[in-house]
């Protein structure tokens, strides 16, 4: 590891459910990751007719961590509201088939894609792997 290198520790929680108001509003913790997914899940849901407010922010640069605050519509009367919850698991879906959307058209247009993907996915077990190994180690 170089001087400049700085080693990012893994996020202490995987994800969190935060808020105990209505289920209309609520802010998940998502850990180990970044703006990517942030920007992405709250554009989604922004473009949706049901979502009030959809925002994220990256607490500190050096955490792992992105906050997703999501306020859904409040149903009218005798409609049910969607959910916070709902909304986020759409929002997931969508933003799941629109990269497998993206990925299925790039491998038509450059056949070494798919092989590249291939080995970076082999490539990312592999690291997977020795970051548990190394965490077995630090244990032991």
């Amino acid at each position: 590891m170089s001087v400049n290198e700085v080693k990012i520790k893994p996020a202490p929680v995987q994800f969190e459910l935060r808020g105990t108001g209505p289920p209309t509003s609520r802010t998940f913790v998502i850990g180990d990751e970044d703006h990517t997914l942030g920007n992405a899940l709250r554009h989604i849901l922004i473009n949706d007719a049901r979502v009030d407010f959809a925002g994220y922010c990256v607490p500190h640069p050096s955490e792992p961590v992105v906050h997703v605050r999501v306020q859904t519509a409040t149903g009218n009367e005798g409609a049910a509201a969607l959910t916070a919850t709902e909304a986020v698991k759409e929002a997931c879906t969508t933003l799941e088939n629109q990269c497998d959307f993206v990925l299925e058209e790039l491998e038509k247009v450059l056949p070494e894609v798919r092989e590249d993907r291939e080995w970076m996915e082999q490539l990312a077990a592999e690291e997977l792997q020795q970051a548990a190994e190394e965490e077995e180690d630090e244990e032991e």
